[in-house]
């Protein structure tokens, strides 16, 4: 192979810390291995004395290949060599890996140093997060039992009235934020200093003011910009009667600016708090047009300093300052949970012998670091030893890395011999999400060739990927938007891409060409239908969002297949036609996207895959195969047992299982299955056989249930029944089979847990769906698989494709990391609100105004390389898509800067951009192939050549809306019917139009059912029945508006599910409107149920003795102390020292709060019921129920009614006993003897 100079540079030097700043295509893997080649083959070293850390599994894997491929090759150039065949032995062991495979590897061989059970494994996300949850749930109960002001405080403030789980999420966030830290403890443990402000210390000496101040100016330079913008298109427009106002304006924002030089924070806001803008005025008959040229960025000026008024200058420092001072008792609660979630979250994992990621970083650094020493990084004998043994670390996509890693590499590599040699881009840093630090590298890159012979930077700049035309359209746009200010990154030249050797000419057409640009217009896609409109627009109408842009691709696509371009095969050697596999449609996200566009391929008969990373338990043989194991576990559910059946496994059809469940409408649909057996049964012979046969397939997959573990019975049930060869034969059959095999495979990974069982596999699976912690389906895509390829930005990364198309470019940033509740940066801290719930006021502190700045800066800055890495992995065709309203006006923004002799454009600039499109088309507009934007935007400023050295073409198409259309043309003979249904218009009636009619308005005769609930109380009917009564006697009805019954709540409505004919719900009123506030009788009759339940008989029942009981019962928490204090124990020992009570004491039985339940007659109560057969439920608790030694059953029920007139007591209760003593008749086939109502008002009874 030919290397260029660089990349010999990169290969050759030794003995020096190198970093190689590999770009795009750069062959940066082919120069790491034919670096560890050159150093085995000349016996510098053995290939097991080399450490290669790489990203990932897979290119660990492949660098093992290739270092092996090219052994090999060397073999065959030295047959015999006993070194190369020792090195072919000494490979299998080497230490290629990833830093987690090698972090690993450290512990196992030191798991003594650190204190850890030597049979640890790693565990899964989905287990990880069970365990969190059940750690958290824990932890903030036993904070809640100890009632610490701080923490309910802090509850208070960052909570949620619905639960806990914002809580969770933050302590969470925090955790992992602390654990990209080398040392998380101490950063914890830092973070609530930054709040504790002394009394003379100032906004300047706190760690946000620099980052304000920079917010600050850039927003003040924009303001700048665009007055100066104004006024010159002022003169240039002659428009020179807005001239005195907008130079105004300049001046204000040029005082602003000198504001900001002021070392004291009042007097700038002073400064800007007295800034107040002219009123714009234009003479009479001034056109609109132009008007709006100068209103529209002058409202936008106006608006972006009464914004800063309010972010930042709307409290004096001192005002600040008491905020941030605010927060700090919160913000130690926090991270003091945060801390105490750490350990007991370790101890949980020791004590199951399980690790983390995370896990693996630390231990080995705590196994590599010297803890006596007071340089937290000095190496151990274990580090030492690694030093010794590995001549040369190497680190592939270090700009991937963070802290923790940084410190193992550190104490790994040797000074001595300066052998470090670092490989990444950090242009394609694109993991900020998961705590990478780009800022490592950076260091590196902008340190190293100032430190000496000792240190070398490489950068490898030739693209040996892509044709000269898409690296000099990339080498354009990110010249002018990747400024170092804002975007962390200068695109230089040492950062520019160039072409390393141009492809072979071709016999036929190519993909060579000009980068294009689709900006869909969706102005008017609304606007399709209307009379006179073609076809297409007719389609357009149906197409909004981004469906309209998967549907242009889908147009594009096949334009492209149809046009008989040949791809180069770097496989072959040589071009071929163009096929699907050849194209990759890339999104920022797929979430929500993917399945838009995979059926409008699909629709557009484009075969297509998505990679995505959910939707696995909405797929139908899961759903079906976990349905029959929830079967196994309980029959008796419905739902589940109902999809197995009428699934291939239970081969019922839907008439049969309507005949099931009409054979028998009362029982459930196991029920229904068993009672199919009964030879009385009136079902069909054939259902009956075919119940009884599922049923014995039923009882011996129950019975292997119970013998066997989670994964043998899944594979038993796959082969009982055959569903895993059938889902084998329906379209995507692979596929399928695969999320069953995964399905397996899950419940194996579930059994090397510390839990065993089905009925513990179903909640666990439960847990994560309910958790939304779905899993991706299986991945069953082969790589010479004819299909356009769905992915995501992050999934590409380090692939490349002949045709990318980059699409939803018009898609705003997500920059909801900005809005959080609470704000964590590496170096800023926490950003928190100051809440004033003394005042129900929340508001930003200065804090959170400075990291949310600083975050949205950082995300937009790893937006602009997720871009880069994006539009560099095409290799011979770069399509960009993207769609949004109002684009003239868009336009207009982007074609700000075409006047603009410097290439970049400014810093405020990048950073003000709202989406992909802003950057890409502020950067076209300026090309010489941009006249479509600047035509949009109707600008009349002289374009400046940037441009002159810089061969792109750009392809830029402005594509309406309306010209979007699904599919070929339509046949002329299309269904007249469809046709009018898609244009909403009437239909024509037929001869079955009444008929219709009859069918839509038929009316179900109820019977008098209609108002009559299935399920009823026994207190709810006794209300009804006292209703009754009461509308008869209006005395009655007057005396009831006044009083109130107590028995309420205190009767059988204790039992869940209430019902009513009519029913009101009553809430409980809330604990702050309760304190102080008197009892309701209802209240206070349900504290007395509770009580004569739970009085333990054996025990001393006097009033001293009820006391102490009552204590008792407080101090478990039966009873609150205001519910406890207003219980009168004499009463109670009155009832027992009463005859009653003295017999209650001594029954031979006794049953107190009994439920029970009945089906009755509902024409017994509902006399408008017209057909006999018709039952409701009723249910009940009775108070007392005892049996004395004669075998009489005595009913007792205790009340708290203030009117003890013994007359209107028993007519009030008559039904309620009533109906208790026949169910208790009806169940224990005993009669009752005696019936009272004990009323512990006055402690009087009364016989029933």
């Amino acid at each position: 192979m030919q290397w260029s100079d660089a990349q010999l540079t990169a290969i050759e030097t030794r003995r020096k810390n190198m970093l190689v700043a590999a770009a795009a295509g750069s062959g940066k893997t082919a120069v790491l291995v034919e670096r560890i080649i050159q150093r085995i083959v000349s016996g510098e070293c053995d290939v097991d004395r080399l450490l290669v850390v790489t990203f990932t599994n897979a290119a660990a894997a492949e660098m093992r290949q290739r270092v092996e491929s090219a052994l090999q090759t060397e073999l065959g150039r030295n047959p015999g060599s006993e070194r190369l065949e020792r090195q072919l032995v000494l490979l299998s062991n080497a230490s290629i890996s990833t830093m987690h495979a090698f972090c690993q590897n450290v512990i196992r061989q030191n798991f003594a140093a650190i204190d850890l059970d030597p049979k640890f494994r790693l565990a899964n996300e989905q287990e990880l997060a069970l365990i969190r949850q059940d750690v958290l749930e824990s932890l903030f109960e036993e904070r809640y039992e100890a009632q610490q002001q701080e923490f309910l405080r802090f509850t208070e403030e960052y909570g949620s009235e619905h639960g806990d789980e914002l809580l969770y999420e933050l302590v969470l966030k925090l955790f992992y934020y602390a654990q990209s830290q080398p040392f998380p403890e101490e950063w914890l443990e830092a973070l609530p200093d930054q709040f504790e402000l002394s009394d003379g210390a100032h906004l300047a000496d706190t760690v946000w003011m620099p980052v304000a101040e920079m917010d600050i100016r850039q927003v003040l330079d924009s303001c700048a910009e665009e007055t100066e913008r104004l006024m010159e298109q002022a003169g240039r427009l002659a428009c020179e009667f807005y001239l005195p106002v907008l130079q105004s304006d300049r001046e204000l924002v040029l005082s602003l600016q000198e504001a900001m030089k002021k070392p004291v924070w009042d007097d700038r806001r002073a400064v800007f708090f007295a800034a107040k803008f002219a009123v714009l005025r234009a003479p009479k008959g001034t056109d609109d047009e132009i008007k709006a040229l100068f209103s529209k960025p002058r409202e936008k000026i106006k608006k972006k300093i009464a914004a800063l008024q309010q972010k930042y200058f709307a409290s004096a420092e001192d005002e600040l300052l008491a905020d941030l001072r605010a927060t700090a008792p919160g913000m130690r609660v926090l991270c003091a949970l945060t801390l105490e979630f750490a350990a007991q979250f370790a101890a949980v994992k020791k004590e199951r012998t399980l690790v983390d990621f995370n896990d693996l970083e630390h231990f080995a650094l705590q196994i590599l670091q010297d803890a006596s020493a007071s340089d937290r990084l000095k190496p151990s004998e274990t580090a030492l030893a690694l030093r010794q043994r590995y001549q040369e670390v190497m680190v592939d996509e270090y700009q991937d890395t963070n802290g923790v890693q940084e410190a193992i590499l550190s104490l790994v590599q040797n000074p001595a011999r300066r052998n470090l040699f670092a490989v990444g881009d950090v242009k394609q840093s694109i993991y900020r999400f998961r705590l990478a630090d780009p800022s490592l590298f950076l260091q590196k890159y902008q340190h190293y060739p100032k430190l000496g012979e000792s240190y070398v930077r490489v950068d490898l700049a030739q693209n040996f990927r892509s044709r000269p035309e898409i690296l000099s359209a990339i080498n354009f746009l990110f010249a002018q938007v990747m400024v170092p200010g804002t975007m962390e990154l200068c695109y230089d030249e040492a950062a520019a891409l160039h072409p390393g050797p141009d492809y072979p000419p071709a016999t036929g057409p190519t993909l060579a060409g000009p980068v294009e640009l689709d900006l869909i217009d969706r102005d008017d896609c609304a606007e399709g239908g209307e009379a006179g409109e073609s076809a297409g627009e007719e389609d357009a109408a149906e197409l909004k969002g981004f469906a309209l842009e998967a549907q242009h691709i889908a147009n594009r696509l096949h334009e492209l297949m149809e046009s008989g371009v040949q791809v180069f095969d770097k496989a072959a050697g040589g071009y071929r036609g163009i096929q699907w596999k050849d194209i990759v449609i890339l999104l920022r996200s797929v979430k929500g996207k993917a399945d838009v566009l995979l059926e409008i391929l699909r629709n557009a008969d484009i075969p297509a895959y998505a990679s995505v990373d959910a939707g696995y338990f909405e797929e139908t043989e899961v759903r079906v195969m976990l349905a029959l194991l929830s079967v196994l576990d309980n029959s008796r559910q419905d739902i589940p047992l109902a999809a197995v059946l009428y699934s291939p496994i239970g081969g019922f059809r839907a008439a049969e299982l309507a005949e099931l469940r009409l054979a028998a409408p009362q029982s459930d649909l196991f029920g229904t299955l068993l009672q199919a057996n009964d030879p009385a049964s009136a079902l069909s012979d054939g259902l009956r056989e075919k119940a009884a046969i599922f049923l014995r397939k039923l009882a011996k997959w129950r019975s292997l249930a119970r013998r066997v573990g989670v994964p043998e019975l899944v594979w038993q049930l796959y082969r009982d029944t055959g569903y895993y060869d059938y889902v084998g034969g329906m379209p995507g059959g692979l596929l399928r089979q695969a999320n069953l095999r995964m399905l397996c495979d899950r419940a194996a990974d579930y059994e090397q847990t510390n839990f065993r069982g089905l009925f513990r596999f179903l909640r666990f699976i439960d847990k994560i769906q309910s958790m939304e912690n779905d899993l991706s389906v299986a991945r069953t895509l082969g790589e010479n698989e004819d299909v356009v390829r769905i992915m995501s930005v992050h999934k590409s990364k380090g692939l490349e494709f002949p045709v990318v198309v980059v699409a939803d470019l018009g898609k705003k940033f997500n920059l909801m990391d900005a809005r959080d509740e609470l704000l964590i940066h590496r170096e800023l801290g926490l950003g928190p609100y100051r809440t004033e719930l003394e005042h129900s006021l929340r508001y930003p502190t200065f804090a959170r105004e400075a990291v949310a700045a600083r975050i949205v800066q950082e995300n937009k800055a790893e937006e602009m390389r997720v871009l880069y890495v994006a539009l560099t992995r095409a290799r011979e065709k770069l399509i960009l898509s993207g769609s949004g309203k109002n684009l003239a006006a868009k336009a207009a923004g982007w074609c700000r800067y075409i006047g603009r002799a410097q290439t970049c454009i400014p810093d405020h600039a990048a950073l003000d951009a709202d989406c992909y499109l802003d950057w890409l088309c502020m950067a076209a507009a300026r090309h010489a192939d941009g006249g479509a934007l600047r035509e949009l935007s109707g600008s009349t400023e002289q374009r400046v050549n940037i441009c002159a050295d810089n061969p792109s073409h750009w392809k830029i198409s402005i594509v309406p809306a309306a010209s979007v259309r699904a599919g070929g043309s339509r046949e002329e003979d299309e269904d007249p019917l469809l046709c009018a249904v898609g244009k909403r218009e009437l239909l024509p009636g037929t001869d079955q139009a009444a008929r219709v009619q009859e069918v839509l308005a038929w009316q179900y005769d109820l019977r008098g059912t209609g108002d009559v609930a299935a399920k009823l109380s026994v207190t709810e009917l006794k209300r009804r029945f006292a209703a009754e009564e009461l509308a008869a006697d209006s005395a009655a009805v007057r005396l009831s508006a006044v009083r109130e019954e107590p028995e309420t709540a205190a009767d059988d409505s204790r039992m869940t599910g209430k019902q009513g004919r009519k029913r009101e719900t009553v809430f409980q009123r809330p604990a702050f409107m309760r304190e102080g506030v008197r009892l309701t009788g209802t209240e206070y009759g349900t504290i007395l149920h509770s009580v004569m339940q739970h009085v333990d008989l054996q025990k001393d029942l006097t009033a001293a003795g009820i006391e102490k009981q009552l204590d008792e019962l407080a101090a478990r928490e039966v009873l609150l102390p205001v519910q406890r204090q207003a219980v009168k124990s004499g009463r109670i020992a009155q009832f027992f020292a009463s005859p009653l009570g003295r017999r209650m004491q001594q029954a031979k039985t006794l049953w107190r709060e009994l439920p029970f339940s009945r089906m009755l007659q509902a024409s017994r109560f509902y006399p408008e019921v017209q057909d006999e057969t018709e039952q409701i439920f009723i249910q009940g608790i009775i108070d007392v129920l005892f049996e004395e030694e004669d075998g009489c059953l005595v009913l007792l029920d205790y009340k708290t009614d203030r009117d003890t007139d013994a007359e209107r007591i028993a007519a009030r209760y008559a039904l309620q006993i009533q109906l208790y003593s026949e169910a208790i008749e009806a169940i224990l086939g005993k009669k009752i003897k005696e019936r009272y109502l004990y009323l512990l008002h006055d402690n009087s009874i009364v016989a029933m």
